[in-house]
């Protein structure tokens, strides 16, 4: 099945390079694409100094094939290529994107390769679920899904959501066990008007393979269902503040794994200093136990972030988050962005305190190294 998956996944990439060709003049399309290329330096507690030089390019095929006031059919094709030099050069080339549209004035089907994420929160986020984008990374890249995912618009506001998902074996979002390979994953979101704001109310169920992360789990590699229910609002009242629950259940073998709670607490606002000094704080909670909302053994974590425009050219922005549990861990993140028409010229330095080998909640932010800096030139065409 992996065999599988690597042949359509290049055969994807290699069918949007042709269609550059093969499709008629008379249709609207688009060619464009981004590159980037860093160099990153990081230090470990022991001393040791790594480089890591790489480049990334994403190139991005867009067809408009049928497009009035009633409907919309239109494709998008895009890949990633990229290759860095650590201890040893690495490199792939994959899909990034690829899915077909159609669309009317209020309902959407998109099927294919696609993003498919939700909820308020931007630093600490109980909603999760398919994608991983990091609120460090300027390129905000995240793998996309394999499904079908439909959505209609109410004329009040509302918002109706259904998908179903392709698994495969790989742990996407915050799972901390991969879905069973070829099995079918699917879910709903309604989202609906609420004073200054709006309430969502999420569900999605699919079949874990727990067997692949600890046999105990699932004796005998019996399938075990997962379901996911959370609600979430955000409204603007002054200040911006937000929220984001999710209660995740399934029956293992071993209890204390069946249920999982998330909370996070969000807020911001921009103060009339200067150009304007943005502060947005979260707060989340988290509980891995036999039993729902059991507060007696929790993993607690704030993130805090200042952004801030020099002139109409250069942004910094300061990034922390921190646990409050044992062992304590910390990251701390400063940026400078300079952006052109067409480059973007991004720098930052970084610094973790605390045990290197924790990880909070799969996020990327985990990969750092102690100390280090990093150099991004990216370009737009």
């Amino acid at each position: 099945m992996r065999r599988a998956i690597f042949i359509l996944h290049h055969a994807v990439f290699l069918l949007a390079l042709s269609l550059v060709v093969i499709v008629p003049k008379g249709y609207a399309q688009r060619l464009q694409g981004q590159f980037s290329g860093w160099s990153t330096v990081t230090s470990s507690g022991g001393g040791e100094t790594v480089w890591d030089t790489g480049m990334r390019y994403l190139p991005e095929i867009y067809w408009d094939f049928y497009n009035n006031q009633k409907l919309t059919l239109d494709v998008d094709l895009s890949g990633n290529m990229y290759g860095s030099a650590r201890s040893e050069s690495t490199g792939n080339v994959q899909p990034y994107r690829a899915w077909l549209r159609l669309a009317t004035h209020r309902f959407e089907t998109r099927i294919g390769l696609q993003r498919i994420d939700f909820g308020p929160a931007k630093l600490l986020r109980a909603l999760m679920w398919f994608d991983r984008r990091d609120p460090r990374d300027p390129l905000q890249l995240t793998d996309g899904v394999w499904g079908v995912r439909m959505r209609y618009d109410f004329a009040n506001l509302a918002s109706l959501w259904t998908w179903g998902l392709y698994g495969q074996d790989h742990t996407k979002g915050l799972e901390f066990a991969p879905s069973r390979d070829r099995s079918l994953e699917y879910g709903g979101r309604l989202q609906y008007p609420a004073g200054p704001g709006e309430i969502g109310i999420t569900f999605h169920q699919r079949s874990v393979d727990a067997f692949a992360v600890e046999p105990a789990l699932a004796p005998g590699g019996k399938p075990v269902t997962e379901n996911r229910l959370a609600l979430d609002g955000i409204w603007d009242v002054g200040v911006g503040v937000w929220f984001e629950s999710a209660l995740v259940h399934a029956n293992y073998a071993v209890n204390s794994f069946d249920w999982q709670s998330f909370l996070t607490l969000g807020s911001d606002y921009t103060f009339a200093l200067g150009n304007g000094l943005h502060l947005l704080g979260e707060h989340m909670v988290y509980i891995m136990s036999d039993v729902p909302f059991d507060f007696g053994q929790k993993v607690q974590i704030s993130g805090l972030m200042l952004s801030y425009p020099l002139n109409m050219l250069d942004q910094i922005a300061v990034y922390s988050i921190f646990t409050w549990n044992h062992p304590r861990v910390a990251y701390h993140y400063l940026s400078w962005r300079r952006t052109y028409d067409r480059w973007v010229i991004f720098a930052s330095v970084f610094g973790r305190t605390g045990d290197s080998s924790v990880s909070l909640l799969n996020q990327p932010l985990a990969t750092l190294g102690d100390v280090g800096l990093q150099l991004m030139v990216i370009f737009n065409h």
